[in-house]
């Protein structure tokens, strides 16, 4: 599924043709899918009633052969990008992916000629012109129109041009899905010719595309149509508006490559409605002159424009069909015109007009030159138009002409998201705001979130269409997940009832309301913020943004200060304050979760504790950060946190400690017992642990985990797991401990803490010397090993593993006569008993309490006062088991 929510390709209501290839899957938008068939008139149909053959079509397009094909008429809702397949003859298909294009200019408009020379503004029609590509042509290129019917367009391929038209253009109506499908070279040459006599042209310079531009040189053109154009095209504004702009469109794809690089925006377009235009002859260059005197004269010499062009639908004298002003743009006399309607033929529609403005770009004739094409003299000569280009010299012409011309534009590259204005000269950033109508940037404004200035909109005065008007640059949110707006607003002077609009430029590249901020006529000393998730038809690459206040007055000042576009939170414009951090301490190696509590703080924000970076920082509101502490070394560090608007430091900020859990080494002998006592080093008060401790079982066995003379002892929860199975998964304990679930109980920072006690069995098959590595491995049976404060912070300590070692002789522990694993009245009794009573004992230097290599009554003198009267602790091995680390005659059987 997209993200609209659509099926993704959505499904094709036909048999034709199934999808195999997932394309372009990566757009967030979604997307609209259309199968070109190919189409056969069946036998027995009567051609007044059935549909016409391509042999009924191929004369009235002018071409020998082509091949008629059927589209699905569809709509695209969204006016995402499309895919449509088309049949070639043999077989092959072509997948065209399109999307979008419009050549209008910021500051676009229809003017009809109601008469008497009154200009009246219109509505302009939807825009149905794309552009894009064949997906299995390398360097293919791809102009249309589409309306969700009908499709006409051109495509180019490094050695053909093929154009797609639907079969209604040559009057065969009542087939809207039928369409002509046919190739360049097979397009018939005739008698048309351009009625320009060719003059040398005039020289340029070469020149070179500066950072941030496309290297494309945009052109702003107007246009005109005449009567008799308005009356072919069905006495329509809006028909004859969409014609212009799909031939417009196809001889943008002639300029718009490699080596000419020009592209047109059209400023105007007037469409005279009424007979008594300023139009009365059918001489060619008559009519040019009777354009240049209309063009030059009030109301249509207010109109911007580079070049001029004329759209003309009388029969001009002769085998004329065009004519136009040689080395033409950006000078008075940039005009010229096309008979456009001498054919239905779309190919050679746009080889007329492409080859008139040619001589505006200072293109000359070229009938002598093999590769000649589009600036051949007569239409379709010189070796045909297939491919539809201009030829080596026509191309040198323009390029070298166009690097001389100082009105045209640079293309801007398209804006990658985050995008901050924060007005930081007086000046506007052209990379920025590509249209700009009589805003200022100022410091009129009170209290602007980044001084000293705000972009001022106001009225120029208070006649219509006076209002300032801002247009950002594209900005790329095609891929974006959370799109988000944000911008401050402050009004002076401006009458209650009175607006700011703020638009934004849609995938189908109209403009969509955002907001509309009404002022309560009460002058605002501070500024207002406006935040706004984008909807899906704004996550496209030409997005853009538009400011424009609708008030009477020049003194009526709308401020705009900090527009913001991102794909998530809006950036923060105030340095950051670190407040507090908890837990305030933590291990030095790294590892605890913490949080940065604080103000303005950025999602672009880092965290430094020390010269190491915080880990996986959240940015979960301008309030708070988390992240996980890295590395570092015992004492406070600083804490620092950086970002775009300012950065800020918390000293002390973070104390590291050291927190160490450890297994105690132990010996025993081969086939014998050993407890291995868990011990932690904690700088830190402790409320609980869990531990996760690793062995072979296939050498030791865990025989039990105990609580008994360890800091677990009496804990409000333990638990326990023990998994003595052999290989990879198996060899493991687990335990976890809190002491107290109201944190009274709790164990003071301390050295040699014991966690928790294991006792092992050991191998009768390991020969002394064996070492068996007890590791403490986080992560073994799904439990970590951790510490606990009284807060509920978890610590990760450093972890030291321990080694049970193999030794000859008999492991003991010192006073432990009785042989029962714990020292106690029990055994001072047992050693007063062996001594005067006759009691057999096991293991001598168990009850050689004092360690003096003899058993007498001084050892149960020792022990007892140890126990009941605070004396000396007994002598290794104790508490645990282990060997006798003095030699003596006296010696334990298992």
């Amino acid at each position: 599924m997209g993200a609209s929510g659509v099926e993704y390709p959505p499904k094709i209501l036909t048999p034709a043709t199934e999808r195999q290839t997932d394309m372009r899957s990566h757009f967030s938008l979604s997307c609209a899918f259309i199968v070109v068939t190919l189409f056969c008139a069946f036998p027995g149909v009567e051609a007044s009633t059935g549909p016409p053959t391509s042999q009924d079509v191929a004369p009235l397009l002018g071409v020998t052969d082509l091949e008629l094909i059927e589209v699905l008429p569809h709509a695209d809702e969204t006016g995402g990008w499309l895919w449509i397949e088309v049949p070639l003859p043999g077989g092959e298909r072509w997948t065209m992916e399109i999307q979008p294009h419009s050549l209008r200019a910021d500051g676009f408009q229809v003017l009809a000629d109601v008469g008497s020379g009154v200009l009246v503004p219109q509505t302009a029609p939807p825009i149905n012109t794309w552009r894009g590509t064949i997906l299995e042509e390398p360097d293919s290129r791809v102009r249309a129109f589409f309306d969700g019917a009908r499709l006409r367009a051109m495509i180019w391929t490094p050695a053909a041009t093929w154009t797609i038209q639907p079969v209604e253009d040559v009057g065969f109506v009542g087939h809207p899905a039928l369409h002509a499908l046919y190739e360049g070279s097979a397009i018939i040459p005739t008698d048309f010719e351009c009625g320009v006599t060719t003059l040398d042209p005039k020289g340029g310079s070469s020149g070179s595309s500066p950072m941030g531009l496309t290297g494309l040189e945009v052109t702003e053109i107007g246009i005109d149509a005449d009567f008799e154009y308005y009356q072919i095209n069905g006495s329509s504004v809006g028909n004859t508006v969409s014609d212009i702009e799909t031939i417009m469109n196809l001889v943008e794809g002639v300029y718009d490559n490699p080596g000419i690089d020009i592209l047109y925006e059209i400023s105007t377009i007037v469409v005279r409605t009424v007979s008594s235009d300023p139009y009365s002859t059918t001489s060619p260059g008559g009519l040019l002159n009777q354009f240049f005197s209309a063009w030059n004269t009030q109301p249509e010499s207010f109109i911007q424009a580079d070049v001029a062009h004329l759209f003309t639908g009388k029969n001009l004298d002769g085998s004329v069909i065009g004519i136009a002003s040689l080395s033409a743009i950006c000078v008075n006399n940039h005009y010229g015109l096309s008979q456009s309607r001498f054919t239905s033929n779309f190919n050679s529609r746009t080889a007329l007009t492409a080859h008139e403005l040619g001589h505006n770009w200072n293109a000359t004739h070229c009938d002598s030159n093999s590769d000649c094409r589009i600036m051949c003299s007569g239409l379709g000569g010189c070796n045909g138009i297939n491919p539809l280009i201009f030829g080596a010299s026509a191309s040198s012409q323009i390029a070298s002409y166009r690097n001389s011309r100082t009105c045209l534009t640079a293309d801007q590259l398209p804006l990658d998201p985050p995008f901050l204005e924060e007005w930081t000269s007086s000046t506007f950033d052209p990379s920025n705001w590509t249209y700009r109508y009589g805003a200022s940037i100022s410091t009129q404004a009170g209290g602007e979130p980044s001084l000293p200035y705000a972009v001022q909109l106001n009225a120029g005065g208070s006649q219509d269409y006076r209002d300032d008007d801002l247009r950002s640059n594209e900005i790329d949110l095609n891929g974006t997940n959370s799109p988000t707006v944000q911008f401050f607003t402050q009004h002076d002077g401006v009458e209650s009832g009175e607006v700011l609009v703020v638009e934004y430029r849609s995938s189908s590249l109209s403009w969509v309301e955002l907001t509309t901020i009404t002022s309560d006529g009460i002058d605002q000393t501070s500024f207002s913020v406006h935040l706004f998730s984008l909807p899906l038809n704004a996550r496209h690459s030409g997005f853009r943004l538009r400011f424009s206040p609708e008030v009477n007055q020049i003194d009526d000042h709308w401020f705009v200060d900090d527009i913001s576009v991102t794909d998530g939170p809006p950036p923060v414009t105030d340095p950051p304050t670190i407040l507090d951090i908890q837990p305030p301490s933590g291990p030095t190696n790294g590892g605890t979760l913490v949080t940065i509590t604080g103000t303005d703080f950025a999602n672009d924000a880092q965290v430094f504790f020390g010269v190491n970076e915080l880990v996986n920082v959240v940015w979960i509101s301008a309030n708070e950060l988390r992240g996980t502490t890295p590395p570092g070394n015992p004492g406070f560090t600083n804490v620092v946190i950086s970002q775009l608007s300012g950065s800020d430091l918390l000293a002390p900020g973070f104390l590291y400690t050291v927190e160490v859990v450890r297994v105690e080494d132990v010996d025993v002998a081969p086939g014998g017992s050993t407890t291995v006592d868990i011990l932690a080093d904690h700088e830190t008060t402790l409320v609980g642990w869990s531990l996760a401790v690793d062995h072979d079982a296939s050498l030791i066995l865990v025989d039990s985990v105990s609580q008994t003379g360890t800091a677990s002892a009496g804990a409000d929860f333990f638990d326990e797991n023990i998994d003595n199975t052999t290989g990879t998964a198996g060899g493991w304990w687990t335990a976890g401990v809190v002491l107290d679930f109201f944190g009274v109980n709790v164990v003071p920072p301390a050295a040699g803490t014991v966690l928790l006690k294991a006792n092992y069995s050991v191998s009768d098959v390991l020969p002394p010397g064996y070492e068996i590595p007890i590791d403490l491995v986080t992560g073994v049976g799904g439990v970590d090993n951790l510490l606990v404060d009284p807060q509920g912070n978890a610590l990760v300590p450093t972890l030291q593993g321990g080694t049970v070692t193999v030794v000859s002789g008999t492991t003991f522990i010192r006073g432990d006569g009785n042989r029962d694993g714990l020292v106690n009245i029990g055994d001072g009794i047992f050693a007063l008993a062996y001594l005067f009573s006759g009691q057999p004992a096991t293991c001598e230097d168990a009850l050689d309490g004092n360690d003096d290599g003899q058993v007498n009554v001084a050892d149960a003198v020792f022990l007892l006062s140890w126990l009941f009267n605070s004396g000396t602790e007994p002598p290794a091995p104790f508490p645990d088991a282990g060997l006798d680390p003095t030699a003596d005659p006296l010696d334990c059987v298992l």
